[in-house]
């Protein structure tokens, strides 16, 4: 198991990342690992494939702000807690079941040649594993229970590879995950020379 880095920072700069995804409320692999398409050696955990350079993961936040309530005598009393809800958008570049699956909805028929998209899609319930690194230390994002769908429209451009557009709502972990709550985030390791055995 490698240790933190002891150098006095703890930025990162993530030149290269993977994404894995494995059936919903699957524990985190065991960290860290060697971040490439085989990934960690869980077998449940697979990539999802190449994902876009110019448009990294975005992780987002929704939800109202804090609100200062207060009284006659206090006018700043209490604040208000209003619920967030998180997000992931992710660009996929691979053309494959899974990334069909991902963007038109969970329910999509596929055939040896050709895919079904539905009438009305149902998003795709995964766990996600994000690796980033700079090459010697790496950074590690576990959501045990997301909703996948297609977030903005596919543009077919000749100067670029084509892009699947999808958000993750990241959604409380259920049963099995491991842990209680929306996530888990591993700090940052040095990157090991190989791979735990399983």
């Amino acid at each position: 198991m490698a240790t933190a880095n002891s150098s006095s920072t703890e930025v990162i700069a993530p030149a290269t990342g993977f994404i894995y995804v494995a059936p919903a409320n699957t524990p985190a692999p065991e960290w860290p690992f060697i971040p490439n398409h085989d990934g960690p050696v869980e077998t449940a955990w697979v990539s999802i494939g190449n994902t876009s350079l110019d448009n990294g993961v975005e992780m987002s936040m929704d939800g109202d702000d804090p609100e200062v309530l207060g009284s006659w005598q206090d006018p700043a009393l209490i604040t208000t807690n209003p619920a967030k809800t998180y997000a992931l958008t992710m660009n996929l570049e691979d053309i494959t079941v899974e990334t069909l699956n991902l963007y038109y909805g969970a329910n999509v028929a596929a055939s040896a040649d050709t895919f079904v998209i539905p009438t009305s899609p149902i998003p795709a319930e995964r766990a996600l594993f994000i690796a980033a690194t700079d090459g010697s230390q790496m950074v590690g994002f576990h959501y045990a229970r997301t909703s996948i769908i297609g977030s903005d429209s596919i543009t077919l451009d000749p100067a670029a590879i084509t892009e699947i557009p999808v958000t993750a709502t990241i959604l409380s972990a259920g049963s099995g995950a491991g842990y209680t709550g929306m996530g888990q985030v591993f700090k940052k390791v040095d990157v090991p020379a190989t791979n735990p055995t399983p």
